[in-house]
């Protein structure tokens, strides 16, 4: 004897919530979004062998607002982006160096000190920078990967567009800081 669809229709009434709760339950359990491809390779890169990073002095100075060079990130950011220029460093080891200056439309300014390390696709926080232009070192300052979403996106930007160019340094300080004030964009992501 067969069942008739009207039989079965309050069996599927109750199971189909049941299904859909279970999807969400499996689809929000990601904790992270998805790597992205630069930074699998960077991290593969990364696993071979370990780097001496060169050593770094300080700045000591506040930046400057006519020494920053802003830079587009998010379409719909509340937030300003800029790096000073008079901090970009480029040393031997493929690290970029810079002053990071975020600031909202109400007029409050993160600024730090960072370093992007090219070839492994990571990021350093040094030192923040306090109102009365002094530095205060960061506490857990080691290399981490570079997140391209949420609050750090801009570091995605940052290496994609502007520092990094194949894993390597964009080129000489004179170079980046005329990238930033004059972006040509980076030809393999159009």
């Amino acid at each position: 004897m067969r069942l008739s669809f009207t039989r079965r229709a309050p069996r599927l009434a109750v199971l189909a919530p049941l299904a859909a709760l279970s999807l969400l339950a499996a689809c929000s359990s990601t904790s992270q979004p998805v790597q992205d491809l630069d930074e699998y390779f960077a991290q593969q890169e990364a696993a071979k062998g370990k780097w001496k990073e060169s050593d770094f002095t300080m700045p000591t100075t506040a930046p400057q607002n006519a020494d920053l060079a802003t830079f587009p990130t998010l379409p719909n950011s509340s937030l300003t982006y800029a790096i000073d220029t008079k901090s970009v460093q480029v040393t031997d080891d493929g690290v970029v160096r810079y002053v990071a200056v975020i600031t909202s439309k109400e007029g409050a300014r993160n600024v730090s000190f960072e370093g992007m390390h090219c070839s492994t696709f990571e990021t350093r926080l040094y030192a923040t920078g306090r109102p009365d232009g002094t530095w205060v070192a960061a506490r857990n300052s080691e290399w981490r990967p570079i997140r391209p979403y949420g609050s750090t996106a801009y570091q995605g930007i940052l290496y994609r567009d502007y520092l990094c160019r194949e894993k390597t340094p964009l080129g000489k300080p004179k170079e980046i800081v005329q990238n930033l004030r004059f972006p040509v964009g980076n030809p393999d992501y159009k």
